[in-house]
């Protein structure tokens, strides 16, 4: 009996456009392939209904081969769910049987013809890393034979980032580069340098570096992955409303509710702030946020926190770092000046300081959450070396103040210790419970021998230090390479400039000696360059008893910055001096300020700094009174940059007496200095200023730059008739700069205290500083 045309399955090719259709039986059109193609409809994936192939395109065209239906469609498929059907009658088999039914094929699937596509990045730790998302699953294109470290040798070699948006320069070798998922490719730097810089960075892919399961290779992509960055805040006239405006474009990146959750209103020194409640309001409208209050916002320092990754631009980039705004003043209207506590203690680190107590320090007084101390310890995983432990049933817990001391009765042996505690055991004086874990990653007791503890660059790269550890802090390295009591150090280590493609003898004027832990090498040319290689040669320096010797060295050494000096000023611009370094400050991106009271950072915007031959200006309003900050600059090729300390006015940097005035040897005056922001680590030069008068008429000047701390400073004056001229005067000033002009004398840093009122602020200071050792 013959066989009727009842089915048929169908098959995608040609890049999508070309649809084979094979029934269960050979068949040809009853007429002609005008008329077949009139009696064919398609279904596109995603519409629910079917449309005659003319209508669909006019360029759709129909022939038969061998008994197959082929259909050319001028528009590719996409997705899964296409269909084809073709009318009863259309067809007939062999035997000249007319089909008597439609045949349709559903679920034609388009074939996967593109390589995976950028679908966004989620960058964090202040642009040192940075996931790379796609929208399919992935592979690294390497060689089917490489192993794990060449895959990410090879992915490294394909990668390119530009920090400008224009020159691009090779990923570094110290980076991290690696797939963490089927869909995620994680890159990460390492020496405190950061990948992603400013609004303009872009990641560029060679073709070749990824494929699918299909097999479709990538071509060259450049990946914008700069996240939004805050520009300004501002406040509504009634204080109801906070508009807050980025670089870009943004969009929610969760639920209206989780990014309310994310946003938190700071007030003064971060002693007060308050999320949003249910009658706030938040909405984001091309680039700009708007976050609307119930109740009305109050005081003149105001700062909004914005959440990680509750955000992204049009490309899917999202921040994962907490951000902050800067500082905004509202008009009228109040909020409650003392909202309750509803922060958990944050864990910070863990030490041994002796083989029997580890010590857990948290950022607040803690105390056990749960009154079941037995419970406690035994939800705890302990890995000693690599095996996991149940805590001895004897050991201890207390809490005081800050620290939760964990007491074994036996010391510890072994070097190396992990410990793993469970959520909901740790409580604030708020009661607020700690819902997280606390992992102390590893532990350890002792030191290695002669590992290299720390290299560093200093005096603007005209030092390079190599610090071993050693196992007694009052050890000395032993120099190994004497000759004759000649030390042939110096031709044991060589330098790359190139990140490692070569390598160079020092200089014959670099000098090289063994000091304390350390290798010291004085360049006769100071190294400008953010980083450098440096090997050092097997067995070249020992302990004092030369029981351990170093192994050879192959180190990336970074964090060659300029040095930078000046103080942070609430009432006005902030000046700091820089030791000139135009190859770095041709390199500068980003400048973040961190308030320490917050725990936020902001990115500036080019408004609020500016970078000159060596200076760094930060404008009126970044800093607040009292408050304390780091501020961190980034240039693309070199570790961060960073100094920190409080705000004050310009007046308040100094206290000072008025001057004494002896006549001995010609006109000496001596003032008393107190250096009222020493705990800034980034002390500026001063220029103290002694000026002579004989009555009102000034006769004389005496300028000196020092770098100021507490003490006594004098001048003197050659006067020859200072003993018998009663009219003489001395003025004393300390200003921030002194120049051929009379006009430009920088800014008064200092106040004039009587001898009582200086020797009491000198006292609170030294008290301070014992009640902080």
């Amino acid at each position: 009996m013959p066989t009727a045309i009842t089915s048929a399955s169908a098959g995608v090719s040609n890049n999508n456009t070309t649809v084979t259709v094979t029934f269960n039986t050979y068949a040809t059109p009853t007429t002609d392939l005008v008329d077949l193609k009139s009696k064919i409809q398609i279904g596109r994936s995603g519409v629910n209904s079917f449309v005659d192939l003319s209508v669909d395109n006019g360029n759709n065209a129909v022939t038969m081969v061998d008994g197959k239906l082929i259909i050319t469609l001028g528009t590719a498929l996409t997705g899964t769910t296409n269909a084809i059907n073709v009318k009863a009658g259309s067809l007939m088999n062999k035997d000249g049987i007319a089909s008597n039914t439609n045949v349709v094929v559903s679920n034609i699937s388009a074939r996967d013809i593109t390589a995976p596509a950028f679908i966004g990045s989620s960058s964090g730790n202040q642009g040192r890393y940075v996931n790379l998302n796609f929208d399919e699953d992935l592979f690294i294109n390497a060689p089917d034979d490489s192993n794990s470290d060449q895959t990410q040798a090879f992915l490294k070699s394909k990668l390119s980032i530009s920090t400008d948006g224009v020159s691009f320069s090779p990923f570094l070798e110290i980076g991290e580069a690696r797939q963490i998922n089927s869909r995620t490719i994680y890159l990460k730097y390492d020496k405190e340098m950061k990948i992603i810089l400013g609004a303009n960075t872009i990641i560029k892919f060679a073709s070749g570096t990824i494929k699918d399961a299909a097999g479709n290779i990538n071509q060259e992509m450049s990946l914008p992955v700069s996240p939004p960055i805050i520009q300004s805040a501002g406040v509504s006239s009634d204080n109801h409303d906070v508009t807050i405006t980025f670089d870009k474009d943004i969009y929610e990146n969760t639920n209206g509710s989780n990014l309310k959750g994310g946003i938190h209103l700071y007030k003064g020194d971060g002693s007060n702030n308050k999320g949003l409640v249910a009658e706030d309001r938040v909405s984001t409208t091309s680039n700009k946020l708007t976050i609307h209050f119930a109740e009305a916002l109050s005081g003149v320092s105001n700062q909004i926190s914005i959440g990680g990754n509750t955000l992204k631009d049009s490309y899917g980039n999202m921040q994962g770092d907490d951000r902050l705004t800067a500082v905004f003043q509202a008009n009228a209207g109040g909020v409650d000046p003392n909202p309750k506590d509803t922060t958990m203690p944050k864990f910070l680190y863990a030490s041994l300081l002796n083989p029997q107590d580890l010590t857990l320090i948290f950022d607040e007084d803690v105390f056990i959450a749960r009154d079941d101390i037995p419970n406690f310890l035994l939800n705890v995983d302990w890995y000693n070396n690599g095996r996991r432990k149940n805590l001895p049933s004897d050991t201890a817990v207390t809490f005081s103040g800050h620290k939760a001391i964990i007491h074994f009765a036996a010391p510890l042996t072994g070097s190396q210790f992990y410990f793993n505690f469970n959520s909901n055991y740790v409580k604030d004086a708020s009661g607020n419970i700690m819902a997280s874990y606390i992992n102390t990653d590893w532990v350890y007791l002792g030191r290695q021998n002669l590992a290299l503890k720390q290299g560093y660059f200093s005096q603007d790269g005209r030092w390079l230090s190599l610090a071993f550890n050693l196992n007694n802090w009052n050890d000395n390295l032993v120099d190994q390479t004497l000759v004759n009591g000649k030390s042939q150090l110096h031709g044991k280590i060589t330098i790359s400039l190139d990140n490692g493609l070569t390598y160079t003898d020092l200089n014959p004027l670099d000098i090289v000696s063994v000091q304390g832990n350390k290798i010291n090498i004085f360049f006769h040319n100071a190294i400008k360059q953010g980083s450098i290689k440096v090997k050092v040669e097997a067995d070249v320096v020992s302990d004092k008893y030369d029981a351990n010797r170093n192994k050879a060295l192959d180190e990336v050494i970074a964090y060659n910055t300029p040095e930078i000096k000046g103080y942070m000023l609430s009432n006005t611009t902030s000046e700091f001096v820089i030791v000139e370094n135009d190859a770095w400050r041709a390199k500068v991106r980003v400048v973040n300020v961190y308030d320490r009271n917050l725990g936020r950072y902001r990115e500036l915007t080019s408004s609020e700094y500016s970078l000159s031959a060596g200076k760094l200006t930060i404008a009126k309003g970044v800093f607040q009174e009292g408050q304390s900050y780091k501020v961190y600059i980034d240039a693309e090729g070199y570790s961060t940059k960073y100094f920190e300390g409080y705000a004050y006015k310009s007046s308040e940097i100094f206290y000072m007496t008025a001057p004494v005035v002896t006549v001995e040897n010609g006109i000496t005056a001596t003032i008393n200095v107190l250096n009222n922001a020493y705990d800034n680590n980034s002390i500026g030069n001063q220029t103290v200023i002694f000026e002579l008068f004989n009555g009102s008429s000034p006769v004389g000047i005496l300028t000196s730059n020092l770098k100021m701390g507490t003490g006594i400073y004098s001048g003197n004056f050659n006067v020859a008739d200072a003993g018998t001229n009663t009219n003489y005067t001395v003025k004393a000033f300390v200003v921030s700069q002194y120049s051929n002009s009379s006009t430009n004398i920088g800014l008064n840093l200092a106040t004039v205290k009587t001898q009582y009122e200086f020797d009491q602020a000198l006292l609170n200071g030294n008290n301070n500083n014992n009640e902080e050792d």
